[in-house]
């Protein structure tokens, strides 16, 4: 197997976590790209939007902040994709905070799953919990109702350690 120059990170440099993505094609022809680090001034996604076309999967779990320059850099990336069909996934809690700030921020994206905080009542262990879009909203989006789970250590029930109008309100979106 040859390889492939989007199999390896591209990695761009800053004052916190370095920004990186990774590009593989999956089976299905989908390309995922997995994204990671800081979203600041410094990120330039302009190699990454040459690679992207037909049906693209952002894997955003991975990023761990985005400042304001971060947004614009961000939207205008978006903005600018040349692609099919684009899907947000696993979309981690600083990408929750601005899909429910940024008008924009998603563009013509398709939410499928994001990070959502539980603690345990009883240990009071706090845990992400993945929640995918069609599985636990598909009945609701405009009043979502978070999901219940089991604490992984004791058994106890996990609560959801945010407001759900305020953490899920992305969800109420056209097209989210």
């Amino acid at each position: 197997m040859s390889e492939d120059s989007s199999q390896r990170p591209s990695v761009v440099t800053g004052t916190g976590e370095a920004l990186s993505w990774r590009v593989e094609r999956l089976a299905d022809g989908r390309l995922l790209v997995q994204i990671k680090g800081e979203i600041n001034e410094n990120a330039d996604f302009s190699e990454l939007s040459g690679k992207l076309r037909g049906d693209v999967e952002l894997e955003l779990e991975g990023i761990t902040r985005i400042n304001s320059c971060g947004v614009r850099e961000w939207v205008n990336f978006v903005r600018g994709l040349e692609v099919s069909t684009l899907w947000f996934a696993r979309c981690s809690p600083t990408v929750v905070v601005q899909l429910n700030t940024i008008y924009n921020f998603r563009g013509r994206a398709r939410v499928v799953s994001f990070l959502a905080p539980y603690v345990c009542e009883v240990c009071h262990i706090d845990e992400y919990k993945l929640l995918d879009v069609e599985e636990h909203f598909a009945t609701s989006r405009s009043h979502p109702s978070v999901p219940a789970f089991r604490c992984p250590r004791c058994g106890g029930v996990m609560m959801f350690d945010e407001l759900p109008e305020r953490y899920l309100s992305f969800l109420s979106e056209e097209g989210a």
